[in-house]
């Protein structure tokens, strides 16, 4: 029985609208190196305050994600077809498990605290993080469960979540991905985390099969179903179903408080600290929401071509914008990941 563990500061949240993949990224390194440092310090004779945990929320235009299962490979076919076919980023990350997609739909929660503080192994993390999503999904008339495959289902080949973590001397990055109503569509390009036969799935999708269900049963219909099909769509919902998942994410790690902090205040603290925040990912191809595209190779980054953003992408991001005064678009480039100490026990989709 883990030993219960008291007076954990509050959990920092920095929540993000939808944003370009290379700017959440970059945070999220500044958040994680910073938690590297203090721990690197404690032999120095001057020793920084320990940082409380942080997490990032946010969603991304698209992009397909490659675990470094995948680092150390030449690009294969696939992905090469990926690159010529999607208006979608390419990237490589220090998570663990494999390829993945993530775009406008889903909800996105990176921690990043030192897991030792919080009393949590590895396995019993990801459980948290596990759990953190079937109990939101549980609140709206789902019922997730685990496998031997780490993420949440809701039938033996529908995944709803995905989960994928990076762990170095403790210190987690990364997190969890849940479809609510994400364009299934990308999925479909990739065999997700490796799993041959498994069917990326979303909460909308599920309402919508359990709507079908009862009205092939020639049963009644709850109202509450088709109401829940219609707002899913919209940045309320989604913002409602992301606070729930901040909530069941602090609990489960031992928060009982979390407060704001914003883009500002974590760029300031890589100022601070000089922590760049540029080791983050190693990019094989790079979209960003401005509609330029870059080619990376190691600390290398050359500006490939130009190719606009169709007007009706550009309106939306504007719009998604303006509607959340918690920070703006950044296009900043990200560069190659140079961290060598990864703790290997476990890889996960």
């Amino acid at each position: 029985m883990p030993t219960p563990i008291h007076n954990l500061p509050a959990l920092r949240v920095l929540k993000l609208p939808l944003s370009d993949y290379s700017h959440v990224s970059k945070l999220q390194s500044i958040l994680f190196n910073l938690h590297l440092l203090y721990k690197s310090s404690q032999s120095t004779p001057n020793p920084i305050p320990q940082p409380p945990p942080y997490l990032i929320t946010s969603s991304f235009h698209p992009i397909y994600t490659f675990g470094r299962r995948e680092a150390a490979r030449t690009p294969p076919e696939p992905v090469l077809n990926l690159l010529s076919e999607n208006k979608a980023a390419i990237a490589y990350t220090p998570r663990g498990g494999q390829v993945t997609f993530h775009g406008p739909g889903q909800v996105v929660a990176y921690p990043i605290l030192d897991l030792k503080r919080h009393g949590l192994s590895p396995k019993c993390y990801v459980r948290v993080l596990e759990k953190a999503v079937i109990r939101v999904l549980r609140k709206w008339g789902i019922k997730g469960f685990t496998t031997k495959e780490a993420g949440v289902w809701v039938k033996n080949d529908r995944k709803v979540a995905s989960i994928g973590v990076n762990l170095r001397r403790w210190v987690s990055s990364h997190g969890l991905a849940l479809n609510v109503d994400t364009d299934l569509e990308w999925f479909k390009k990739i065999v997700a985390c490796g799993l041959d036969g498994v069917e990326m799935w979303s909460m909308k999708k599920e309402w919508e099969d359990q709507l079908e269900h009862k009205s092939n049963e020639g049963g009644r219909i709850p109202g509450s179903l088709t109401e829940l099909i219609n707002r899913v769509d919209s940045k309320v919902f989604k913002r409602r179903i992301t606070e729930e998942v901040v909530h069941e994410i602090a609990d489960g790690i031992g928060c009982r408080l979390a407060t704001p902090i914003t883009v500002e205040e974590v760029e300031e603290l890589g100022r601070k600290y000089e922590l760049s925040g540029e080791d983050g990912i190693e990019w094989l191809k790079y979209w960003d929401s401005s509609g330029l595209y870059y080619r990376v190779k190691g600390d290398n980054m050359e500006m490939e071509g130009e190719e606009r953003v169709p007007e009706e992408k550009r309106e939306t991001d504007l719009d998604d914008v303006k509607n959340n005064n918690d920070t703006d678009p950044d296009e900043g480039a990200p560069l190659f990941f140079k961290s060598k100490r990864i703790y290997r026990g476990w890889d996960l989709p």
